[in-house]
């Protein structure tokens, strides 16, 4: 191992993926070139990712080395992160109120109830809403009315407001448990949906995405493909980037080409945009990421923050450091939680932290505020 790798071990600084790599492989018995020969990845890049001198953004690499290794991604990622801040503890305090229904669930406990339809779909909206705007503890502080009002998911004969409300409860809840990392949590959540007809597509897309974080890209293909209705906006852009992911990027471009056929106005339009920017990524297409980017210019908060750890990505590949560090700043400023949550975020921080310059002390403000030093 490197000896950047054996200090990080020892250690209270910043985590990268090459470190939990260098780790799971020696726990596994593998040398570098028997990882290298079962992933189908180059022995160069294991050991540079081992040595600090290369990093992890593109979801194709973290997935295969994952499965090579038989873990889930988030064995490599660290998540869900150990709180740092109050924020983050109220946030990750969701977890806890998760289980619980859960559990009530499971016991019995939960009968069926009269269900305040007007309240629940505010909460909904409202979670929805904060998720969207970027502000995860507003959206994780009703995460706990808005199970008290869900009642049982069991389906109610003439009852389908109160259904369909449960199911996009559910959904709300599952992607915010996704965002921070809670994604086995937000698989039991989301297989509690009981969506009546229409109201499945809701669940499908966060379903997809889901899969995806838990690095089977190929499982996400198999799920959209099992349905017999035609696949919204909403599924084809998570979708597109599943098989980007595998590799398959004809059908990859041929989603992204049906989605751009059902732009109905700039906020589509800027997501298609972004998708795009995220299947150049895993292409490893760096300037094609950073023009797409340019076009998404109306994304909800909570995603123009990831598209901005994105670019910060690709500009770092790019060798242009001191304009990722400002791509990372500005995604911070835009959605907190959101960026100090995700995990390309973390990996920047940990590769922009020698290769900053004149910008290391803002870096070293960004690692103290995800808990990485």
């Amino acid at each position: 191992m490197s000896t950047l790798v054996t200090q990080e071990m020892t250690s209270d600084g910043p985590a990268p993926i090459g470190r939990h790599l260098a780790e799971w492989r020696i726990r596994r018995g593998f040398t570098v070139a028997e990882l290298a020969a079962h992933s189908s990845l180059p022995a160069q890049l294991i050991e540079s990712l081992e040595s600090g001198r290369d990093w992890v953004d593109q979801r194709r690499v973290l997935s295969t080395l994952a499965a090579s290794l038989r873990l889930d991604p988030a064995e490599l990622t660290s998540q869900p992160y150990t709180p740092c801040g109050a924020d983050h503890a109220t946030v990750h305090a969701t977890a806890w109120h998760v289980r619980r229904h859960l559990a009530r669930l499971l016991a019995g406990e939960m009968g069926h109830v009269h269900t305040d339809t007007e309240q629940l779909a505010a909460l909904v909206e409202a979670i929805r809403t904060a998720d969207d705007g970027g502000d995860l503890v507003s959206a994780a502080s009703a995460v706990p009315r808005l199970l008290e009002l869900i009642g049982s998911p069991v389906h109610q004969p003439g009852n389908d407001v109160g259904a369909s409300l449960s199911s996009a409860a559910y959904t709300a809840v599952a992607r915010l448990l996704r965002r921070i990392g809670y994604r086995d949590l937000a698989w039991s959540v989301l297989h509690q949906v009981r969506p009546p007809g229409e109201d499945l597509m809701l669940a499908m897309v966060e379903e997809v995405r889901l899969l995806m974080d838990m690095g089977k890209p190929g499982l996400a293909v198999t799920r959209a493909a099992d349905t017999d209705a035609a696949l919204p906006f909403e599924v084809l852009l998570p979708l597109s980037l599943a098989h980007a992911s595998l590799g398959q990027g004809a059908e990859s471009e041929r989603l992204l080409e049906a989605a751009e056929a059902m732009v109905l106005g700039p906020d589509e339009a800027s997501a298609v945009a972004s998708a795009r920017a995220f299947a150049a990524a895993e292409r490893g297409a760096f300037d094609q990421v950073l023009d797409y980017a340019v076009e998404a210019a109306r994304l909800p908060a909570g995603d123009r923050a990831g598209l901005l750890v994105l670019t910060a990505s690709a500009r770092a590949r790019l060798e242009h450091f001191e304009e990722a560090v400002t791509d990372l700043v500005t995604a911070e400023s835009v959605a907190p939680l959101h960026t100090r949550l995700e995990p390309l975020a973390r990996e920047l921080v940990s590769v922009l932290s020698s290769r900053a310059g004149n910008h290391a002390d803002i870096v070293g403000g960004i690692a103290a505020r995800c808990g990485m030093k």
